[in-house]
């Protein structure tokens, strides 16, 4: 997701609001959403509802018809699969390269990411799923940022908006295996910080694939 800078900025924070509203499960895949129910909704005028919307058409996360009228995607298997792909390539690369990098340098990474994987565990503790999902989506973005690589870091952002339709629309929060995605996380966090590369990426790829086999089991 992206990073809110300036507090002010409505654009933004609108922008992660209606991403928050997504995942709470207040839209359905393939649903027609109205700018002025969006108005209503947050309480703003419809220009930064606009901009907000442009944004999450950029990022995948809506869709904004030739006509002009706004969708929530619909994504076939073979999109699902292109997605986690993408993501799974994007992040494996990304923490190879932080794996290489000098010691103080790791270990600031290295605190972001465990930061994030705290959240999830005290989220998933309180029987926070949204926060825990936010959370979760915030330490795979720390991931990559760890590579120090702007490029990659803008590619990602569209892969991760993509992936909140298919990890949180397709699949909605109920009934999910939490304990699963925090002990994952604890699993590439140690891995991590043992400095074992292998294991690290290969248990990283392994969490993000089970997204493929959790929508097949759901098809």
């Amino acid at each position: 997701m992206r990073v809110v800078k300036v507090k002010s900025n409505l654009d933004e924070i609108l922008y992660h609001k209606i991403i928050e509203s997504l995942i709470r499960g207040e839209y359905s895949v393939g649903q027609k959403i109205l700018l002025n129910d969006l108005c209503e909704k947050f309480e703003v005028s419809r220009t930064p509802v606009v901009q907000a919307v442009k944004m999450l058409n950029k990022d995948g996360v809506l869709t904004i018809m030739t006509n002009g009228k706004v969708y929530v995607p619909e994504y076939e298997y073979d999109m699902v699969k292109q997605v986690c792909e993408t993501r799974t390539l994007i992040e494996t690369y990304a923490l190879e390269k932080m794996m290489q990098e000098k010691e103080d340098v790791f270990q600031q990474k290295l605190d972001v990411i465990k930061r994030y994987s705290d959240k999830c565990e005290e989220y998933y503790r309180q029987e926070k799923s949204v926060e825990l999902a936010l959370a979760d989506l915030e330490l795979h973005k720390a991931i990559v940022e760890g590579a120090n690589n702007e490029i990659l870091n803008d590619v990602y952002v569209g892969i991760q908006g993509r992936f909140i339709v298919v990890n949180y629309l397709i699949r909605p929060l109920k009934n999910r295996n939490y304990e699963g995605t925090v002990q994952d996380h604890f699993e590439i966090l140690k891995f991590i910080e043992d400095r074992d590369t292998k294991k690290a990426v290969d248990k990283l790829r392994n969490h993000i694939q089970g997204t493929i086999k959790r929508f097949c089991e759901d098809e």
